[in-house]
């Protein structure tokens, strides 16, 4: 997957973890290289610690059967009609 540089900004360190839940702390100064990479104040957290818990959603959702999950994938724009031409074509052959 390619990184853009914004994916090189975001920083944080793990201070602490188990199996579920883990806190990560973010420095003033990684906070202020984000702000200065351009990266909208409101799509950030704050500096300062922040407890996470992984795997919640299916805590949240213990009935869920994917098995009967419907996607639904739309294209928009350019990669639409490259799409559709690219479908077209191999039609055609």
């Amino acid at each position: 997957m390619k990184k853009n540089k914004q994916d090189a900004i975001f920083r944080f360190g793990i201070v602490e973890e188990n199996d579920k839940d883990l806190i990560i702390e973010i420095t003033e100064e990684d906070y202020q290289k984000q702000i200065a990479a351009g990266i909208p104040e409101d799509e950030l957290l704050p500096a300062g610690f922040h407890k996470a818990r992984r795997g919640g959603f299916h805590e949240r959702h213990p009935d869920l059967s994917l098995e009967n999950v419907e996607i639904k994938i739309t294209k928009s724009g350019e990669n639409a009609a490259r799409s559709i031409q690219d479908d077209n074509e191999k039609k055609a052959a």
